[in-house]
């Protein structure tokens, strides 16, 4: 049997302690905390692949996976301490807790895990702001080349408000209807994040989540989508999620897409919507704006530049 310096100080939750999680967060926080929305996000993934069939370790679903640790000598009820790795093109990190006065349990397991790749480009998630200068020092003395931070506003709305959305008329050009597999391909063309795998989660994504395109009505050529991202909300311009052609712009397919999909994912989900932008997207912010979202959190995503790059 290995010595107690052999464990990694993160363990692994459960399914049913992550729900645990997930209730201390709602009975803290409430539904609009972005790492309420992160947990249950994932859960309500795993019922999805579960009855599905699809294993755990099934790499062509890994995009849809979050795994969820706590110190492995914590009690995770307390402060709701966690740490989210999320294995991809990159990989992506959350974490928190609510320890008072500074969160010594939670920067614990971030120095000391050998399960965060700091030095192979990392993503850290929606870092708190009072953590990011603590976090961006860490990074780089575990060998991260250097940082790319950027704020992040989370937009919310309401679901009662979401139920409520004006949604535009559509022109009698185009037409809306659910992407399909075979649209994976068009939509993959354009896909910023093209990676292995990343193919696979456009696929993963039409097949089990809500999504819309609009197509020309006289061709049926789709020019224009909207996906709903990891957080109960909008597949958001940050995520590339919400895409119009050039050759459509200005033609409102943004908002009306915008509209429809938030009052669809309220009619079914009763959570808050949200939708994230980088801070300097002026555009963005004002497209939801006009739907109804406002402002609610201020983050930094910090982009961990890999050792090999200068």
């Amino acid at each position: 049997m290995g010595s107690d310096k052999d464990i990694d100080i993160l363990r692994e939750l459960s399914d049913h302690e992550v729900d645990e999680l997930l209730q201390l967060y709602a009975d803290k926080f409430g539904p609009l905390n972005f790492h309420y929305l992160l947990l249950y996000n994932q859960r309500k993934w795993d019922r999805q692949l579960n009855a599905a069939g699809i294993a755990r370790d099934d790499s062509a679903y890994k995009s849809l996976r979050k795994r969820f640790y706590t110190h492995h000598r914590g009690d995770f009820r307390r402060y709701g301490t966690y740490v989210s790795l999320h294995e991809d093109i990159v990989q992506s990190v959350s974490f928190f807790s609510w320890q008072p006065e500074a969160p010594t349990e939670l920067f614990e397991c971030l120095a000391q895990t050998q399960r965060i790749a700091w030095s192979a480009g990392a993503l850290l998630t929606n870092v708190d702001l009072e953590y990011a200068a603590r976090v961006k020092e860490l990074a780089l003395s575990k060998g991260a080349a250097g940082l790319q931070p950027r704020q992040c506003y989370g937009m919310v709305l309401p679901n009662d408000a979401a139920k409520a959305v004006k949604v535009p008329e559509l022109l009698s050009e185009f037409e809306l209807r659910p992407l399909r597999d075979e649209d994976a391909a068009a939509v993959h063309a354009i896909w910023p994040n093209k990676g292995e795998g990343s193919l696979a989660y456009l696929r993963a994504l039409i097949r089990f989540n809500r999504t819309l395109g609009a197509c020309r009505s006289d061709t049926g050529e789709l020019i224009a989508w909207i996906f709903q991202n990891d957080f109960a909300g909008l597949g958001q311009v940050f995520f590339f999620m919400l895409q119009v052609l050039p050759k459509a712009e200005r033609r409102g397919l943004g908002g009306l897409l915008a509209a429809t999909m938030s009052k669809l994912i309220a009619k079914h989900e009763a959570v808050t919507l949200t939708a994230w932008i980088v801070a300097t997207n002026w555009r963005s912010e004002q497209l939801l704006n006009r739907v109804g979202y406002r402002k609610d959190i201020v983050n930094e995503w910090i982009k961990l530049l890999p050792a090999s790059e200068d």
